[in-house]
């Protein structure tokens, strides 16, 4: 039987980790040109990195952490920086036909998953040292799923509910929200 504390920390945990996939995905509504297949796999595809960063994490940690903690800041805040400035840069050219930062790109969506997630890496790697068992390591993973999938559903029906936002300042705004996670995830190196 899992513990009342297993779950509250669980949860805050699957919060925490969320947070980013929020935030983009916000940006991603914004747009308003995703469909609603498109939007669930946004949402699975935020949910499924988000778990399986930290499955990664908890099966090699001790070994693959030591050549990813030094760099994995870096992989995320080049994805982040690289995809935000290209909104940046095609809001200034951008016409009611434009079609820019096509979040109906698969790629485009996995991309933001990885870049999302990396740093998830680090709360598998956590597991062992909170003293979760196995079972609680995998159900923290269904959580964290979960609370991804759902908050990221509910960011971009945010971002598209944002009806005052034009497009080009959406698109900038959108770039611009990027290269600042991007920013902090890079920061946390230097500050923790």
């Amino acid at each position: 039987m899992y513990s009342v504390g297993f779950f509250i920390q669980a949860i805050f945990l699957a919060i925490a980790v969320a947070m980013d996939c929020f935030t983009v995905s916000i940006t991603c509504g914004m747009q308003k040109s995703m469909s609603k297949a498109r939007i669930l796999f946004l949402a699975f595809s935020f949910g499924f990195f988000q778990a399986l960063m930290p499955f990664i994490g908890s099966l090699f940690g001790g070994f693959i952490y030591p050549f990813i903690e030094s760099i994995s800041h870096w992989i995320a805040f080049t994805l982040l920086f690289i995809i935000g400035l290209k909104m940046i840069m095609d809001a200034r050219h951008f016409t009611i036909k434009s079609k820019v930062f096509d979040v109906e790109s698969t790629k485009v969506i996995l991309l933001l998953s990885i870049a999302t997630s990396i740093d998830a890496l680090a709360v598998g790697m956590s597991f062992e040292g909170m003293g979760w068992r196995v079972g609680e390591q995998l159900l923290s993973l269904i959580i964290i799923f979960f609370f991804t999938f759902v908050f990221t559903l509910i960011g971009e029906k945010m971002g598209e509910k944002m009806y005052f936002i034009k497009p080009r300042l959406a698109l900038s705004l959108g770039g611009f929200i990027l290269i600042i996670i991007g920013l902090k995830t890079l920061l946390s190196m230097y500050i923790s």
